[in-house]
Order: structure tokens, then sequence, then C-alpha cells
């Protein structure tokens, strides 16, 4: 298996079918049919997310489904990571299931697989202010806490190797809440590159983390930042 497209979800009835065709269309000009899976990890989801996964996966024969008691987003990652060893795969990339992750970014991103991690860089967003707000917040944060050159830890649209980000993954704390961005952490000393991507409005549902939330999300992360044994390039 070369490729496990990772998309962790909940809640998303409405944006998840426009999300696995666009993904499908272009994974299957950039793969054989047998090489791929797509992996959806519902994180619970309370709305008709289940059904709807559930009538994807007559349509789209490489579409599977691992369903877990709600843990939030970045545990979800990290199960999609986890599983994805377990799997065979040599790669997996990590996308939101919420439409933003432009599907026309993949063929750049597969044909960089072998050079490091690859991250998106979000130059361009629709998703409003705010949100471009916050990620320049947790930037700065991040950069002053850590010294991550990374210019997006918490971006949607990753590639790993499987082997090394699985052992990552096992590195995590289970109390850490934002693990995706840990994992970018820890794997910064194998090197990066970051490909420019734009980011589109979401389709439906609520984003995770809104204003009244921010704060005692970032309060948490840099206390869990703590826990971390980080390495430096």
């Amino acid at each position: 298996m070369q490729l496990i497209l990772i998309i962790p979800i909940y809640n998303e009835a409405t944006a998840i079918p426009l999300v696995i065709e666009e993904w499908h269309q272009a994974l299957s000009k950039a793969l054989p049919a047998d090489s791929y899976r797509i992996l959806v990890i519902d994180d619970g989801s309370k709305d008709r997310t289940p059904d709807v996964l559930r009538d994807l996966q007559t349509k789209y024969p490489e579409l599977l489904v691992h369903t877990q008691k709600n843990q939030g987003h970045g545990r979800a990652c990290l199960t999609g990571y986890k599983k994805a060893e377990e799997m065979g795969a040599e790669y997996v990339m990590q996308i939101d299931s919420d439409g933003q992750c432009n599907a026309v970014y993949f063929p750049q991103f597969w044909e960089r697989r072998k050079e490091s991690p690859l991250y998106g860089r979000r130059y361009e967003r629709l998703d409003g202010m705010g949100r471009k707000i916050i990620s320049l917040t947790l930037r700065f944060c991040l950069y002053v806490i850590t010294g991550t050159k990374l210019h997006d830890t918490n971006v949607p649209y990753r590639l790993y190797p499987v082997k090394m980000v699985a052992e990552a993954a096992q590195q995590i704390p289970p109390t850490f809440d934002l693990a995706n961005i840990a994992v970018a952490l820890y794997l910064e000393p194998e090197g990066f590159h970051e490909i420019p991507i734009d980011f589109r409005d979401r389709v439906g549902g609520e984003p995770s983390i809104r204003w009244f939330g921010f704060a005692r999300k970032a309060i948490r992360l840099f206390r869990d930042i703590g826990t971390l044994n980080l390495k430096r390039r």
C-alpha cells in the first residue's frame, strides 16, 4: 500500500460527500486503484455522519471507516497514523473533513514525498480573518516557546512517511490535546518542506475552535508542550 489518506471527522454530514468525491478524483488520477485507501476516523459524530459514511462506502470501494469515542481532532489524527502503519502503508496524508483542503495541490505533495515531511503553507485563506489571526498568534507563541521554524504546525494538509509519523505518535502523551501540533514539533528535526496552498471556506458544520475557546485551548497547549521531549535541528 503506497498511501493512506487520513480524514478525522466530527459532525460533517454535509461536507464529507464532497470531500470524498474530490479526493477520490485526485488520488485515482495519481495512483493505481489498489495502492491507496481513504481512511475516515469518525470521532464520535452525533449527527448523520455515520449514515452518510455508510452510503459513501457503497460508492467508493477505497473508503474505510474507523469509529471511536470522541477524543478530539488531534487524537483522531494519531489514531489514523497508527492505523496506517498497521495497514502497511508507505505514506500517510492528513486533511480535514470540512471541504477546506483543496485536492489540486496533491500532485505536488506526491511528487515530493521522498524529500522530507511535507506541510501546506496557507498563503490565501477564505475562512475569515479571525481564523488567520488565531493561526498567526499560535505561530508566534510557538516560535517563542519552542523556536520552531514551521509556519503552521496545525495545518491540516500534511504528508509523512508512515514509519516516521507512527513512531512520533507513540511519543505523544495521552493527555496532549492538540496532538497534531505535537507531531509536527517532534518531527521538525527530521527536516521539512512547506508547499504554498490556498485554504477554502468550510462547506458546513462548525469549527472546532472558536474565539471564545481559543484562549483556553492555547493555555492548555502551552502547558502540554512542557511534557514533550523535543529536540531541535
